[in-house]
């Protein structure tokens, strides 16, 4: 729901937050786009080429981590000591490449460009190029007897766009589907003005399962848009830089 009505405990995606792996859980068998389970791990659903994603045993601490495992710029267990250093206890140290650029962004960015000239129509072309990808159930998050993984769903918009808040709506919500856990989605709320009053209301929600990371935290506006800058590059350029506010 593009109004971000997800979020309300009548839409919420069922999770197993405080519920240990060896006890009963079902996933949730609600409708879901089906990029959710390419981004985020979740307890019943395969995790790549793993098992399927066992749930608390995989978090380190729930009230630190929530109930997900990030699943984006994660190796396959068939790529185990070949992008990974499998001297490592952790298996931690990887080469996997970081995607800084790829097609359906540009497609996304130029739809957000459309938009704002007023060309809607254009915008909604492009909006539906990436959405008939993700639509494509080849590409879908499969059991291991061939099945959906999930109850996935996602369609085109079909009804032309006329109203440039809603087209704009639509766009920002696509970026956010498309684009998760890819980092870009801060700089894309401060781009569109809208972090601070985004970020409070995910603060708060989170803050009643997340109490360990996110307990008392605040956007600051003016401030948390932007990193400090090195106090060695304040002192070699003294008469040049300047501190941002707020450090």
């Amino acid at each position: 729901m593009l109004d971000g009505s997800y979020n309300t405990p009548a839409n919420a995606l069922k999770h197993d937050y405080g519920i240990e792996s060896s006890d009963p859980f079902t996933p949730d068998a609600g409708l879901v786009d089906p990029r959710l389970d390419h981004s985020v791990g979740r307890r019943g659903i395969p995790y790549l080429d793993w098992i399927a994603h066992p749930g608390k045993n995989w978090i380190r601490s729930q009230p630190y981590a929530g109930p997900y495992s990030p699943k984006k710029y994660i190796y396959y267990k068939s790529q185990e000591n070949t992008l990974t250093d499998g001297s490592s206890w952790t298996r931690g140290y990887a080469i996997m490449n970081y995607t800084i650029i790829r097609y359906a962004d540009v497609l996304l960015m130029l739809a957000e460009a459309e938009i704002e000239l007023g060309n809607l129509e254009r915008g909604r072309e492009l909006v539906n190029q990436v959405r008939a990808r993700a639509a494509n159930p080849a590409s879908w998050v499969k059991n291991p007897d061939g099945s959906n993984a999930a109850n996935y769903v996602i369609g085109l918009y079909n009804t032309p766009w006329t109203d440039k808040a809603a087209a704009t709506t639509a766009l920002r919500f696509e970026r956010k589907l498309e684009l998760s856990g890819e980092g870009h989605r801060f700089f894309d709320l401060v781009r569109w003005g809208i972090a601070d009053q985004t970020l409070d209301a995910y603060l708060i929600h989170e803050a009643q399962y997340l109490t360990a990371m996110f307990g008392g935290a605040q956007f600051r506006a003016g401030i948390t848009e932007y990193l400090p800058i090195p106090q060695g590059q304040l002192d070699l350029q003294k008469d040049v830089l300047k501190q941002n506010p707020g450090y």
